[in-house]
């Protein structure tokens, strides 16, 4: 069960250190593929480690079991835009618009756009 296995990630996020709290989210995705939550709770935990890539690999995973996912989504776009890859953010986000368009979506993608002083881009 999902709750169980976020239960049990907070616990060890708390207590643990963050080598054993990616074991468990590893096991905890394998088993509940289908919960966002502990995807991007495993996507986090890599990335404040430093490891963006590891992050990207966990996002990918995600993607497969949670295409259409809108938090998926703009996690990848946080990841990638918090880092400075403007143009992995924009293709993401131009995905994003095609296959989850959600107001959320197109609204981060003007948001994008706006901050990195592309008006007629945010505009569109």
């Amino acid at each position: 069960r999902k709750d169980l296995w976020l239960a049990a990630a907070l616990f060890e996020k708390e207590h643990g250190k963050r080598e054993s709290l990616e074991g468990l989210l590893q096991k905890a995705v394998e088993n509940c593929p289908k919960a966002e939550n502990l995807w991007l709770m495993a996507a986090k935990s890599k990335w404040l480690g430093g490891d963006v890539t590891g992050a990207r690999a966990i996002l990918a995973q995600a993607f497969g079991q949670n295409p259409n996912s809108e938090e998926i989504w703009l996690a990848a776009v946080k990841l990638e835009s918090e880092n400075r890859e403007y143009e992995r953010a924009r293709k993401i986000l131009s995905k994003a618009c095609n296959l989850a368009p959600t107001a959320r979506v197109y609204m981060k993608s003007a948001k994008l756009e706006w901050q990195l002083n592309e008006l007629n881009r945010a505009l569109e």
